[in-house]
């Protein structure tokens, strides 16, 4: 959804089973430690390797700055911040937010609301709850519920725990 949300070449979206499938093994070559999956350092990776990048993960111990720093990825950027959700075991895609103050101008702008992307769309899950549609706006209390301290045996990153971020860095 990232690469869709970035890629400004004119080649189509990359949506059918077999892009989707040539970037989840990328991404699975590049995660250690992954529980037969992607972790969020293969994600970057990926992003970072097939020219939507750079990426990087980061872990923010505090609520409001890990919205206040996606949002302000957002706006430096124009590119999309991955949320590992469901304490490390999920990711949804941050398309858009709406603030009070403008990140460029106000360092302590608040976040009022976060358009977000799941791709277990219509489904979600029996324990963290149903996933929004298509580029929802949830207000950050509808966005806590599932967006939620990564659990550090999840998958050992050598992060301190708190809200992990794939977040879009400057292009070099």
């Amino acid at each position: 959804m990232a690469h869709n949300l970035i890629d400004d070449t004119g080649g189509g979206t990359w949506a059918d089973r077999a892009q989707q499938g040539e970037l989840w093994e990328m991404a699975r070559a590049r995660s250690s430690d992954s529980f037969n999956g992607a972790n969020p350092y293969g994600w970057a990776e990926v992003l970072t390797a097939s020219g939507m990048g750079p990426y990087s993960v980061v872990s923010v111990a505090d609520y409001n700055e890990a919205l206040r720093a996606a949002a302000r990825a957002i706006a430096e950027t124009g590119r999309p911040v991955g949320l590992v959700m469901w304490s490390g075991r999920h990711a949804w895609v941050m398309s858009g937010f709406e603030s009070l103050g403008d990140p460029s101008v106000f360092p302590d702008f608040q976040v009022t609301g976060v358009r977000v992307l799941d791709p277990l769309y219509p489904y979600g899950s029996g324990q963290w709850g149903p996933s929004p549609e298509p580029n929802s706006l949830l207000s950050p209390e509808q966005l806590a519920t599932q967006f939620v301290v990564r659990e550090p045996r999840r998958w050992s990153s050598g992060l301190p725990a708190g809200y992990l971020l794939v977040l879009p860095g400057p292009a070099s």
